[in-house]
């Protein structure tokens, strides 16, 4: 039996009594005060956690609050109680500043490393568990968004869609064995002036090709290959895993709590993030490399990719291929990556 003295308020009134307190051995509280002695069971009680030297407070469920500055007692007390040694190493700990000073840089390092290496790992599982329904809805809604901003026009020249829809269907056909089904392709082609030259794709399947990218294109081999690049961007879900990323912790924690439609809600940014091609470098090279790899097994080889990216980035005219590379270093990389794809065979 542990026993001390203290300041009593009752719930509802700033008036103190003095009061005295005795903590049996099967953890209850009886509280005498003003001649009445009331009883509390474990469950009826919290204390709160230790703050540095100021009174001691054990809230019941009452409303009645107890402080003390019996720092003893409490010691004794919070002993018996299984979470009596994390409250003595968090007062250990509270009490050092170097050891809160290196606890708060601990935080901050392991924040660091989980947005680095984490937040791509939960992001890509998020991304695959998202339902293909939500998947419609986010890229219906970013064609409804670039429609209404002016930026995409029905195209209705045969000669373009006959050429893009011979490059997509042959795309399609190189990579059948590893689609994933719950993806359902679909090719859009548009005049898109204030974009230009532009192919992209949204996390359903549909890419959304460009007539002006379609003149660009020298081969029909070139419209492949960029084809490949984008369905490798919806079987890597690499449009959702970046909104994910962007969006940070507080998403992450809403969708693990089953709150799509915070996910849904983020939809206006598709369009910005598939026309600028705001995907890390990791993820263009990793669609590069996919789509590298079947151009090298089907025989078109890997050069055809390169042919195309410098043809997409290259919008100044008269420069020599080495400043051309150096205004690039982005692109560069993804060359210097699908060079060494063609050293593999």
């Amino acid at each position: 039996m542990i026993e001390f003295e203290g300041i009593l308020y009752r719930s509802g009134s700033s008036h103190s009594f003095e009061a005295k307190a005795c903590f049996g051995e099967d953890g209850s509280f009886s509280i005498e005060a003003e001649g009445e002695k009331k009883v509390y069971s474990p469950n009826e009680y919290e204390i709160e956690p230790k703050l540095g030297s100021s009174n001691r407070v054990i809230r019941f469920s009452d409303g009645v609050r107890m402080e003390t500055s019996n720092h003893a007692a409490f010691s004794k007390i919070e002993d018996t109680m299984p979470t009596g040694m994390f409250f003595r190493l968090v007062d250990w700990m509270e009490s050092r500043w170097p050891v809160a000073l290196g606890s708060i840089v601990g935080v901050i390092v392991f924040v660091i490393l989980f947005l680095e290496y984490g937040m791509p790992v939960l992001a890509k599982y998020i991304a695959y568990e998202v339902p293909q329904s939500l998947r419609q809805s986010m890229s219906n809604s970013s064609l409804d968004a670039m429609d209404n901003y002016g930026l995409l026009e029905e195209s209705y020249s045969m000669r373009i869609h006959q050429a893009s829809t011979e490059a997509f269907d042959r795309a399609l056909e190189l990579t059948e064995d590893s689609l994933n089904p719950e993806f359902k392709y679909e090719l859009r082609i548009f005049k898109a002036p204030k974009i230009g030259p532009n192919a992209f794709a949204l996390p359903s399947g549909t890419v959304v090709v460009t007539e002006e990218f379609v003149d660009l294109c020298e081969t029909n081999e070139q419209m492949v290959a960029v084809f490949l690049h984008e369905i490798a961007h919806v079987e890597l879900q690499h449009g959702l895993r970046s909104l994910i990323q962007d969006a940070g912790v507080f998403l992450i924690m809403s969708i693990a709590l089953g709150d799509l439609s915070s996910l849904g809600g983020m939809a206006a940014s598709l369009p910005t993030l598939a026309i600028e091609s705001r995907y890390s470098q990791g993820f263009e090279t990793e669609a590069d490399l996919y789509a590298g790899r079947i151009l090298e097994a089907c025989g078109i080889g890997a050069e055809v990719m390169k042919d195309i990216l410098i043809l997409l980035h290259k919008d100044v005219p008269d420069i020599d291929f080495a400043q051309f590379l150096s205004s690039h270093p982005d692109l560069e990389e993804r060359l210097d990556a699908l060079d060494s794809l063609e050293s593999e065979n």
